[in-house]
């Protein structure tokens, strides 16, 4: 993630990371991603001469409208050949949320320094894409964390770029779905096996999701209910957030006290967006459970 780290452990890992990346087997994938990881936290803990540096990611989630009288064009144009279903080209940007975390040397809990989220109704896709830019701009070294965003978000904020003439920032470059520059979720918790939905992973993992189900956004953009968009869309990214935690801290990359991390997190999420339905009755009173139930020792029974 940083550019002015070029030690041979870094090219040889890069180099291993490739290559076994390109094998295509289970084994060698998962040797592969343990290679990034090791290059990840390698580069986080880094000297410049005053102790090891803070690792930042920026966690973002989007919620789409269709242009759906481009589509129509494109099937009159294509005939019977075109493509039936309204793909990621014809995606355009309704709502946008990031978050930026902060882990400090030393701390066991990371600073939430930026909550962003956007809608139609105060910006059009072109401001969205621009103030994310912005902001991965402004934090080079910082990965992208979505979940699934290789799959179609990532793509589609190329999209908007070239579209808009928007200079695209560093994490957005490299076309590897592995970049180190990019933390696609879904993939990492996956590995081979068959890529979840996020309300399906945060299910089977305990972690609250969207206040909305998934296939019921379109209908909230198309209304203009932006208030529950932006809800939604702003979730996604709390959900993701605690998915992130547990993935980076099992695999060693950062250490941080896993209750109170998720405390800090709602606070923040509270203070930033504290008409969100989300927030309030969700998010933060499930992480306000896990931080009291840390503090208990001996057995903890639980009403059925």
């Amino acid at each position: 993630m940083t550019d002015n780290i070029d030690t041979a452990a870094e090219l040889e890992f890069t180099a291993s990371a490739r290559e076994l990346a390109e094998t295509g087997s289970a084994l060698d994938l998962e040797n592969a991603l343990r290679l990034e990881a090791r290059q990840f936290e390698a580069r986080a803990q880094a000297s410049d001469g005053k102790g090891p540096r803070p690792v930042r990611l920026v966690i973002a989630d989007w919620e789409y409208s269709y242009d759906r009288s481009a589509h129509d064009g494109y099937k009159t144009a294509e005939g019977a050949d075109a493509e039936t279903s309204i793909r990621w080209p014809f995606h355009r940007i309704a709502s946008g949320s990031w978050m930026i975390l902060r882990f400090d040397p030393q701390a066991d809990v990371p600073v939430v320094e930026a909550i962003t989220t956007l809608a139609n109704d105060e910006a059009d896709e072109r401001d969205i894409a621009a103030r994310l830019f912005g902001t991965l701009e402004l934090h080079a070294d910082a990965p992208l964390v979505t979940w699934a965003g290789e799959a179609k978000d990532i793509a589609v904020l190329r999209r908007v770029a070239s579209e808009a003439g928007l200079l695209l920032p560093p994490q957005l470059l490299d076309l590897n779905p592995y970049s180190r520059q990019r933390l696609d979720l879904c993939r990492m918790v996956a590995g081979t096996a068959r890529f979840p939905h996020l309300p399906e992973y945060a299910a089977a993992t305990g972690v609250p999701c969207k206040p909305s189900p998934a296939k019921l956004v379109g209908q909230l953009v198309e209304s203009g209910d932006w208030d529950k968009v932006r809800d939604q869309c702003f979730a996604d990214v709390l959900t993701t957030s605690v998915i992130a935690l547990r993935h980076l801290a099992s695999h060693g990359i950062i250490a941080c006290h896993p209750q109170r991390s998720l405390a800090a997190i709602a606070d923040a999420a509270s203070k930033a967006m504290p008409k969100s339905a989300f927030v309030q009755r969700a998010f933060s009173p499930w992480a306000r459970a896990k931080l009291a139930a840390s503090r208990l020792t001996g057995t903890v029974y639980r009403a059925a």
